[in-house]
């Protein structure tokens, strides 16, 4: 009998990140494995979902919660602040993380086709079909 062997991936779907490894606070590896799920949930139902994509989902994860951490920064001293040595008002550099946070993950859910203007482009994964025919019920697969 042939030893089946399992690849992570086989079925189209990307493994979850280990999150522990890109973030240090629980509360983001939280907020990550949320998004993950949600993505690749809306790409599934899109029929846009292929292995080949974790690597840019994994990216519009960190863009979407390197957003949230900066905008919790940002409503707390605003997204203008007075420079330390000068005390001249200059953007908060949270500011500056979040807007390009938020220009990463816009760019990056177009190339994915799943901001609501790019759903209905790109093209659809095709799933590969094993053929069967009625007698491979009753034959043994050879290895």
């Amino acid at each position: 009998m042939a030893e089946v062997i399992e690849i992570a991936g086989g079925d189209g779907v990307p493994p979850e990140p280990n999150w522990r490894s890109i973030f240090g606070r629980a509360a983001d590896r939280e907020a990550a494995s949320s998004y993950w799920k949600s993505i690749i949930s809306e790409m599934r139902g899109a029929e846009k979902l292929a292995v080949a994509n974790s690597h840019a989902v994994i990216r519009l994860v960190v863009a979407y919660v390197t957003f949230d951490q900066s905008a919790k920064e940002v409503v707390k001293s605003g997204p203008v602040i007075k420079a330390k040595k000068t005390g001249v008002p200059t953007y908060n550099p949270w500011w500056t993380t979040m807007s390009n946070a938020a220009s990463q993950a816009q760019a990056l859910e177009k190339e994915l086709c799943i901001s609501p203007r790019e759903r209905g482009s790109g093209a659809k994964v095709v799933k590969k079909q094993t053929r069967t025919t009625g007698a491979a019920r009753f034959l043994k697969q050879r290895g």
